[in-house]
């Protein structure tokens, strides 16, 4: 993936390695990077035949705040945001032999709806490498020209995005990820390191990065996207949310404004734990912390 690694080397991007917590298949993962929780093994009964997702999520909250979003792909969002999109054309994940048919009718929208303007959140699930995983195995020579192939996808949505913001002033972001892992089988669901790593990718324009600025990809949590993603779309953070602010995100803003997203986490995080635990009372245990010039402040 040539233009992909050359944003993550070099390009105005931050790249993480998001662990995935069991079970790692595709409904309770989506529900984990929207929703920022942490779905049970129930999920995986529910994973070929999903119910409606009544908690609390970023789509939720972007449709609530008049967000306009597109979607394409695996037909398990439609299932789990039924009256969310504004568009939507989803494909079945039951035909595993498909590799190609499935990723062609989500690319061929693309071409018509980057050139639109109404839309505010586009959002695609590509099936075909994890099929191609289930079939022949992570070592087949079918899965180079797939990550070849999206790798132009992401060439033609990136570039089509940066072409926009000339005529805008707010810069877009661009976010790569995959729900799960792969075991050295093809097979996912469990809880080996092959299944559990995901890569995950943010790119805008908002993102300034120096000439020689060398940013090594740092391991997070899945559920951290939905915070951020909330942060960055300027939307509540999903209230059961256990994730955590991706910093280096936002590192480039203003020191009032760094805090202030922190603070809105902090909150968020606070509320929680009042809800969910009992003998959680703010402010009941304060600590004294040991300050570097040897004075003590209440923490």
């Amino acid at each position: 993936m040539p233009y992909t690694t050359y944003l993550v080397e070099k390009g105005a991007s931050h790249s993480f390695v998001a662990e995935a917590k069991p079970p790692t298949v595709t409904m309770p993962r989506i529900k984990a990077l929207m929703t920022g929780s942490l779905p049970g093994f129930v999920d995986v009964l529910r994973n070929l035949n999903s119910p409606a997702l009544l908690e609390d999520s970023v789509i939720r909250q972007a449709k609530a705040a008049g967000k306009r979003i597109i979607f394409y792909g695996d037909e398990t969002w439609v299932k789990l945001f039924p009256k969310h999109f504004v568009e939507y054309d989803g494909t079945t994940s039951f035909f595993v032999s498909d590799y190609t048919e499935v990723d062609n009718n989500v690319t061929r929208h693309l071409d018509k709806v980057l050139k639109r303007g109404d839309w505010d959140m586009l959002i695609l699930h590509y099936l075909g490498l994890d099929h191609i995983g289930h079939v022949s195995g992570p070592s087949s020579p079918l899965i180079g020209r797939k990550l070849s192939e999206m790798d132009s996808v992401l060439m033609k949505i990136h570039t089509s995005l940066l072409s926009k913001e000339r005529e805008v002033a707010l810069p877009s972001l661009l976010v790569l990820c995959g729900d799960h892992g792969m075991s050295e089988t093809g097979s996912h669901g469990a809880s080996s390191m092959e299944e559990v790593n995901t890569p995950l990718i943010l790119i805008s324009s908002a993102f300034e990065r120096k000439p020689g600025d060398v940013r090594h990809p740092t391991r997070v949590q899945q559920t951290d996207v939905a915070a951020t993603l909330a942060i960055a779309l300027g939307l509540p953070i999903p209230k059961d949310s256990v994730g955590s602010l991706l910093f280096p995100v936002v590192e480039g803003k203003p020191m009032r404004e760094q805090l202030r997203f922190l603070h809105l986490n902090t909150v968020q995080l606070s509320k929680l734990l009042q809800e969910n635990v009992p003998s959680y009372e703010k402010g009941s245990h304060p600590a004294a912390a040991q300050c570097p010039s040897g004075t003590a402040q209440k923490g």
